[in-house]
């Protein structure tokens, strides 16, 4: 029977991602082997993904070890999506939602939102790609000051209480 440490392989076979079936992928900077070369690891070396990238001239998924990539790619929800058809499906989840706010793609389509993240850097970056303004897409909407006038005249008809915390509780449709 062999002993834990003769099953491991040693740290000499594990090399980059360059061939067939290999576990990690060693950071270019500090030699370390790992699953993921993510931000947090660069950040020690004071860098970032895109800054590390073009230095070594690396595309997002050799950052990344192939097991990881095919335990990811195994998961129900999983679309692999290039720059061009993320782009695309976050377009026509604009079209068919009307909205690319993160909140609502982490909860309604988070392998679309990470997926971006991933590609692009971060989600700003994401949004510019796609041809949106992240400040817009942040801003939820604007208040139509003759709307809000006209609901509070019908909820002071209709004897309904007008202070605040009712009229957001019970008006969402208003201040949503």
């Amino acid at each position: 029977m062999k002993s834990i440490q003769q099953q491991r392989p040693s740290r000499r076979t594990r090399s980059s991602n360059r061939g067939e079936g290999f576990d990690f992928v060693r950071c270019r900077i500090c030699g370390d082997y790992r699953r993921v070369v993510s931000g947090r690891h660069l950040s020690k070396h004071g860098t970032d993904r895109e800054q590390y990238m073009e230095e070594y001239g690396l595309s997002p998924d050799e950052l990344i070890a192939k097991d990881s990539r095919r335990l990811h790619r195994s998961r129900r929800d999983y679309r692999p999506y290039s720059k061009r058809d993320w782009i695309a499906a976050i377009k026509k989840v604009h079209k068919r939602d009307e909205q690319v706010f993160a909140g609502f793609l982490q909860e309604k389509h988070p392998q679309l939102y990470h997926q971006g993240t991933w590609l692009f850097g971060d989600w700003s970056n994401a949004l510019r790609a796609a041809g949106f303004n992240p400040d817009k897409t942040r801003i939820r909407g604007l208040w139509d000051s003759e709307k809000v006038v006209k609901k509070i005249r019908r909820m002071r008809t209709q004897n309904l209480p007008l202070y605040a915390a009712y009229a957001v509780k019970h008006q969402q449709d208003l201040f949503g």
